[in-house]
């Protein structure tokens, strides 16, 4: 599984290369880094996307990737303040 996680990245980062917008490929992207065990990335990977429907204010993927992003904090232990910018 790790060797197509990995292919996976690197189509994904072609992807975001090609179109910084696409939140499809950084939530894939989130996906692979997730089964790479690879939880920040996963969680970065995650908020762009998330960033990305909210800006073009698409609910139905703003809402799937909340609950993608509730369950990597969970299961990586990690707290959602540890990923804002500071002010």
């Amino acid at each position: 599984m790790k060797a197509i996680y990995e292919k996976g990245l690197v189509e994904y980062k072609k992807a975001v290369k090609k179109n910084p917008q696409d939140a499809n490929a950084y939530f894939n992207m989130s996906k692979a880094f997730d089964g790479l065990n690879e939880g920040r990335k996963a969680i970065l990977a995650a908020r762009k996307a998330q960033q990305i429907w909210e800006e073009k204010k698409d609910s139905e993927n703003s809402i799937k990737v909340r609950k993608r992003l509730r369950d990597l904090y969970k299961n990586y232990n990690l707290n959602p303040q540890e990923f804002d910018l500071p002010r």
